[in-house]
This record gives C-alpha cells, structure tokens and sequence, in this order.
C-alpha cells in the first residue's frame, strides 16, 4: 500500500519543491537520520495496518475490552498512521508537501466513507458532527491540496489540514469529554477517555508532520517532530495522568522508541 501512493505521483505544487530537504537530526550508533525515519516510517505503516484490519487483536494486546468509541478510534486511529507512514515515505522520496498529505490523507477519507456508508454515527447514537464533519472536511481538504479546488491554493489547504488535525488532537486531549461532547458523543467510560486521548495523540503526530512540512522543514525534521508531538502525549498519559490504554510497560515500548528516533531526527 505505502508502495502504491509512494509510486504515483506527481508535481502538484511545484512552489513549495524547494523547501523539501532530507536533511535533519544526528547519527546515532552509525545510524543516521534518514535511516532512523525511514524505520520508523514503516513501524508506522505495519502498526496502522493492523488497527485497521484487526481491532479485537490490538484490544487484547492491552488486555482491554472493546467499546464502541474505542473501536472507533482504533480503526479511525490506523488510517491516520498508515497515512502518515504513506506521508513520511512520499516526503523522504521528495515528494511536495501538498502531494505528500493529500495522499497521506487518502486512508483517513477512505475511513471516513466507511463510516459513513455503514452508519457509525448512527448505530451508536452520535450527533451529526461526528457523522458528516470528518467526511466533508478532510475530503475538501485533500481534493484542495490535489489541486482539485480552484478557490484553496494547495498551500493553503495544507496548512488547514494542519490546522483542523492540531486543533482537535488539542480538544480531545486535553478535554476529552467536552470535546466529545461538541462531536455529540456523551457518557463516556473511562476506556473512552483513554482511547479518545489516544486518538488525540494520533491526530497531533500527523497534524505535528503536516504542519512542519509546509513550513518549510526537512522530511527528517518533519518527522521527527510527529514523533517527538506522539511521544509526549503518550508519556504524558502513561506517566502523569495515568489515563493511558492498558498496560502502562507496554506502552514504555512506544515512548522508549519514539524519545530516541526523535531525538535522532531533530538533534
């Protein structure tokens, strides 16, 4: 899949090109920094591969049971890595920024639809934010930084989509419940408050990505500040307000691989 969107291709806004550079971050045992993101860059896809594919096998590996919020999230929450995986390896490859999350955020629209086709919002009693706002915003959005939409410049599109992922993943972070409830989601469980986090996190590491990107970042510094943006939400619940997914030592794995490959590409 990263193969397919990485393949095709092509120049969609040939103004941002140059600010695209490679460069970033220090070598570390050898390593260096391109090699650190390029791994990973595919830890990401296969990790958002499986929330998308298998639900029950990532709620039991942290030995939690499933609700309708998050498995929502669960899903919802791999398209977004799988698209920042597709992202990160478009933007490696030098790919413009507008192409790089336009087709990074093809997994997330194509979620969006499924959703919506199978009436999510609906079966779970969701207001009509939850079911209409994520389809329509992210399709316009992804149709404008494609050049589809004469009245959004693709630049302009990609620093909305920056906008509209950070401005949420803040929301359901910091306020999970209010922020839910402004989705028409209420009486949340704890799990809910946890996974919703969590989905918040995620929204920040793309939106962290996108944002740094157009501002003219290095595909390494972009990415390592997504990752430095996922570590610090991820440590934050685990270690400070203990309100993380599960387990709190199998998530130590993600904050322990994501402090050092950040680390790697910004430093």
């Amino acid at each position: 899949m990263l193969a397919l969107f990485a393949a095709n291709h092509g120049a969609v806004m040939p103004a941002l090109q140059p600010a695209l550079q490679l460069r970033g971050g220090m070598s570390i045992g050898g390593v260096e920094p391109e090699q650190v993101a390029t791994g990973l860059n595919l830890l990401l896809g296969v990790q958002g591969l499986m929330m998308i594919q298998n639900q029950e096998k990532i709620h039991e590996v942290y030995d939690v049971k499933a609700t309708p919020i998050s498995e929502f999230f669960t899903e919802n929450g791999g398209a977004i890595l799988t698209g920042l995986a597709i992202a990160g390896t478009m933007a490696l490859g030098g790919s413009d920024p507008a192409e790089c999350i336009a087709y990074g955020n093809i997994p997330t629209n194509l979620q969006n639809i499924k959703d919506f086709v199978a009436g999510t919002a609906d079966k779970n009693g969701w207001g009509a934010p939850a079911k209409f706002l994520p389809l329509v915003v992210n399709g316009v959005l992804t149709a404008a930084m494609l050049g589809k939409i004469d009245a959004i410049s693709s630049a302009d599109a990609v620093k909305g989509f920056a906008i509209w992922f950070l401005a949420n993943a803040v929301g359901l972070y910091a306020l999970p419940n209010q922020a839910m409830e402004g989705w028409g989601i209420a009486d949340m469980k704890p799990l809910d408050v946890s996974f919703t986090k969590l989905f918040g996190t995620m929204l920040g590491t793309m939106g962290a990505f996108a944002y740094q990107l157009a501002d003219g970042k290095s595909a390494v510094e972009s990415l390592g500040a997504a990752w430095a943006v996922n570590t610090a939400g991820l440590g934050a619940s685990t270690f400070i307000t203990n309100d993380g997914v599960g387990d709190p030592d199998k998530a130590k794995f993600w904050v322990g691989v994501g402090a050092v490959g950040a680390a790697a590409m910004l430093l």
